[in-house]
């Protein structure tokens, strides 16, 4: 069993070229320290990257097609992503090097590694680098895989609940329906000829010692992505034999405001529906929070036992993290689950008990 990342393009020609090449980068907009913000999506595109571990499945969804890339490689046990530049903090903060530019495909600007598209200021700070094996550039129609998942599971996964997305983690029972079905088509993508850019210079791999857990977070995606970079960051809490996905619907299908859990954890030891289930629902709030955050977990809790077996959902533990909690007091959350949700303090990184 494996984790998967699901990323939308636009091109062919952009898709042969990551074929090709064996990488692929987040279009992001060049940023320092000091111009992220609270709205900024700086951090929660670190989060999808951090989701990432060597041996990671890597596809493309284009024009229907789901097309399969490689395995990610870097890191076992932290995030599998390099730094490509100075065009972010983290770049800026390793001096890394840039060794990936695209500026050849837009429109140059004075800044290494930054270009114009439509106008406007990007640049591709984190790579993911994968291995091709035998199944690259092989594709599907994408009716075939959500066909397949409807009949088996009929309740959300990222796949098919990523409207209005470009990128999404995918659970281990994702991965394999979509390795099945793509180690039996006979249809793939020529990707031989591609624009003519090439890898150059020294590669920087992320490591956890550039996160730290206890930082004064800008927003709840920051918090996201210590957590998700490295588990050992929290290692009382968790083991480290799980595939991590974020964002993840733990929600009957709606029409909108599906309910995504932050994190969601899937253990390769004791796997709930063939790795569709989690078996820990993570609940994060950044600063001081109050007894909302159980209540949305206990919803969380309600859908699982609804879609699980006994046996299964006797599997299933929740977390709420956050900085630091105002007492909880029981007449004002539901306590069915008391047993299953754990409270987590980060500032005094101790336990909470419900008043």
């Amino acid at each position: 069993m494996q984790g998967g990342m699901f990323v939308t393009l636009y091109d062919e020609k952009t898709l042969k070229l990551y074929l090709n090449k064996g990488l692929y980068g987040f279009l992001m907009k060049p940023t320092s320290v000091d111009s992220i913000t609270s709205r900024s999506k700086h951090y929660a595109v670190l989060a999808d990257y951090a989701c990432s571990r060597e041996g990671t499945d890597l596809f493309f969804f284009l024009n229907r097609k789901i097309v399969y890339g490689g395995k990610i490689y870097g890191n076992r046990d932290c995030s599998s992503f390099y730094i490509n530049g100075q065009n972010s903090p983290l770049g800026q903060r390793t001096q890394a090097n840039l060794f990936w530019d695209e500026s050849s495909r837009y429109t140059r600007t004075a800044t290494p590694g930054v270009f114009k598209v439509n106008g406007t200021d990007k640049a591709k700070p984190f790579i993911f680098q994968f291995n091709k094996n035998e199944n690259t550039g092989k594709y599907i129609i994408s009716d075939e895989l959500y066909f397949n998942l409807g009949r088996k599971y009929p309740y959300p996964l990222p796949s098919n609940s990523m409207q209005g997305m470009s990128f999404c983690t995918l659970t281990p029972g994702e991965v394999a329906e979509l390795i099945n079905l793509l180690s039996q088509s006979d249809k793939s993508i020529d990707f031989s000829e591609c624009d003519d850019i090439n890898k150059s210079g020294e590669e920087r791999l992320f490591d956890n010692t550039l996160v730290d857990i206890r930082s004064e977070f800008i927003n709840e995606a920051q918090m996201e992505f210590s957590i998700l970079s490295s588990l050992t960051t929290l290692h009382e809490l968790f083991e480290n034999n799980y595939i991590l996905c974020r964002q993840v619907p733990i929600s009957p299908f709606k029409p909108m405001d599906m309910d995504r859990a932050d994190i969601c954890l899937y253990s390769l030891d004791s796997p709930i529906k063939e790795g569709t289930i989690p078996n820990i629902v993570i609940e994060l709030k950044k600063g001081k929070t109050n007894y909302h955050a159980y209540n949305q977990t206990v919803r969380y809790l309600n859908w699982l036992k609804m879609i699980t077996t006994d046996k299964e959902f006797s599997k299933v533990k929740a977390f709420i993290i956050a900085n630091s909690f105002y007492p909880i007091k029981r007449s004002k959350v539901n306590t069915c689950f008391e047993e299953k949700i754990k409270i987590f303090s980060i500032d005094s990184f101790s336990f909470v008990e419900l008043h």
